[in-house]
């Protein structure tokens, strides 16, 4: 716990990350934003939940958030074998120091992805409610609509995390260029799968709009990809860590 304590610390103090953070405020944007954005309210205007939704994709689909968290990660793992500073890990067991660097990295995405929805409140609450445009609901009033909300939700936050394991796997014996780019290569990968057949099922994101009618088994398939994904790429990052010499 101390070390994952300290790592935690170490990370969330970086330059980098105040910047990742200051995307948090994307939620107070988009009542602006939407004024130029053809049926962007008719869109998130249901409920709160499907603006957060929105939003948490948006995040996503802007890249620069990735790009950045994505240097992060690799200063974290690259830039200290680099430097020497892990020499001072060399007597703590390598599963130990990884998984704290792992686990430090879902932690500040967890604090962003709060972060994300406090703004959401305040934007959603504050800012357009009172206006009048959009509903005041918590959850849309269809059912199926909130259960599609959720699970693009879900799938938004694994792709996230498989994205944080892929660049650590990656960033421990390639370049920061070479790290950061596979970061957002993946997410481009995933934004665009929507339009290449047969490519949207490798994913997570592919499963949202089969939640609309079949709630369980969209959930099912998310998980399973979800754990293959975070499975594969943080086996392979472990054993390439244990063989760093630092």
């Amino acid at each position: 716990m101390m070390l994952f304590t300290s790592i935690l610390k170490s990370v969330a103090s970086r330059r980098d990350v105040k910047i990742f953070f200051g995307f948090i405020i994307l939620p107070i944007l988009v009542p602006f934003l939407s004024q130029t954005m053809d049926g962007a309210r008719d869109n998130f205007g249901q409920s709160f939940l499907t603006f957060l939704d929105l939003t948490l994709v948006t995040q996503y689909r802007v890249i620069l958030p990735v790009m950045i968290f994505s240097l992060v990660i690799t200063s974290i793992f690259r830039d200290e074998i680099d430097s020497g500073i892990m020499f001072l890990y060399k007597d703590i067991n390598r599963t130990k120091i990884f998984n704290a660097k792992v686990l430090s990295l879902f932690a500040i995405y967890g604090l962003y992805v709060l972060g994300t929805v406090v703004a959401s409140l305040l934007a959603y609450y504050v800012l357009m409610v009172p206006s009048g445009d959009v509903s005041s609901n918590l959850f849309p009033a269809q059912v199926a609509d909130g259960g599609q909300s959720l699970v693009s939700i879900l799938s938004t936050v694994t792709l996230n995390l498989i994205t944080i394991v892929l660049v650590a796997m990656i960033s421990i014996s390639s370049k920061t260029i070479q790290s950061v780019l596979s970061g957002v290569f993946f997410t481009l990968l995933v934004t665009v799968s929507p339009m290449l057949i047969g490519i949207r099922y490798l994913f997570p994101s592919g499963y949202v709009e089969m939640s609309h009618s079949n709630l369980g088994t969209a959930l099912l398939l998310i998980v399973v990809l979800f754990l293959l994904y975070l499975g594969v790429c943080y086996i392979k990052g472990l054993q390439k860590f244990k063989k760093v010499e630092f």
